[in-house]
């Protein structure tokens, strides 16, 4: 089970990942998830490898990428018909707008 995060964990993932105290792990997956979100095409099967040698399963990493591409389906349908961030998000966006 994936620990819990509190707000400002949380806020310094949204922040920067990178840097964020958070395993090598879910900064591996992380990183796999913006390559798939800005870059999908590049993906290579050396990207997949590199996700299963923290033992992530064919099953994970299928997850990852149909999770990845839901959010890119649902952000575009929100932005193309105006659909305003939920309060919790704003609050969230906040947060990254002044720690940023």
């Amino acid at each position: 089970m994936r620990a819990q995060f509190t707000d400002t964990q949380i806020g310094r993932i949204i922040t920067d990942f990178q840097t964020a105290d958070i395993d090598e792990t879910t900064k591996a997956i992380l990183e796999f998830a913006v390559k798939v979100t800005k870059a999908a095409p590049t993906v290579t099967p050396a990207d997949l490898d590199h996700l299963r040698s923290y033992g992530l399963t064919d099953e994970a990493l299928f997850a990852i990428v149909e999770i990845v591409g839901f959010f890119s389906y649902i952000n575009r349908i929100a932005d193309a018909f105006g659909v305003e961030l939920d309060d919790f998000l704003e609050l969230r966006r906040d947060f990254n707008e002044s720690n940023g």
